[in-house]
């Protein structure tokens, strides 16, 4: 069966056809995609059978949805720009601390690969009524792996990377806290522990956090600093 196309379909088909690609469109001019889809989407108008023409809805909803899509992923472009831009200005903050002298409460400990460590601590004991108060290490599993008496109710404790039995711990991160006994015989918080030092740099850590170099080597965590001086 042969189709004749009407006059009027021909003519608006070839002046279709003689259209040059769209290349610009609002805010997605320059996106290789966005043009893309537009000329897909043109060679589809171009190619459709008139007797039976698409369903312009179809190309409303299409062009909708790609719309949104590229939307979501500008939206994340600017977010990574926002964040780079927070992180930049969190890192002049930061730097401001070099030379001088912080306090920061200490949840953590780090043997290094070397195996040595010497991480000098104040504690402060704000809980009444423990016995046994000690500086408690244990592992990214929950054990304990060392406990170290303190006397009084403030002073210096040191976490020496070393095991109760002596033997040298694992390199890699331990968490430290202040533990004493209720009267009930639960293990429960004492109080603080805090680190002092000048900060020598500022870098990156994981997750993305920021933390302090001190003088004597050791590591705090930014957020964790309770006065400047």
């Amino acid at each position: 069966m042969t189709v004749t196309t009407p006059a009027s379909t021909a003519s608006s088909l070839t002046a279709l056809a003689a259209t040059a690609p769209t290349t610009q469109v609002g805010s997605g001019a320059n996106d290789s995609s966005m043009n893309e889809f537009l000329q897909l989407l043109t060679a589809q108008l171009k190619n459709q059978d008139p007797t039976n023409p698409t369903d312009p809805t179809q190309f409303v909803a299409q062009l909708a949805q790609f719309s949104t899509v590229e939307q979501l992923t500008q939206s994340n472009t600017t977010l990574n720009t926002i964040s780079s831009s927070l992180s930049g200005l969190t890192l002049g903050q930061y730097s401001g601390m070099i030379n001088k002298t912080v306090t920061a409460a200490v949840t953590t400990g780090t043997v290094p690969a070397s195996g040595s460590v010497s991480q000098s601590m104040d504690f402060n004991v704000t809980t009444a009524g423990l016995s046994n108060v000690n500086l408690q290490v244990t592992n990214s599993a929950g054990a304990v792996v060392s406990s170290t008496p303190v006397s009084g109710t403030s002073g210096s404790v040191a976490f020496n990377g070393t095991a109760s039995n002596g033997q040298s711990l694992g390199a890699g991160q331990y968490n430290l806290a202040l533990v004493g006994t209720s009267t009930s015989g639960a293990v429960t918080s004492a109080g603080t522990l805090t680190e002092s030092g000048v900060v020598n740099s500022v870098m990156q850590g994981t997750n993305a956090t920021w933390e302090l170099v001190l003088a004597n080597g050791n590591i705090v965590n930014a957020s964790a600093v309770t006065s400047v001086n």
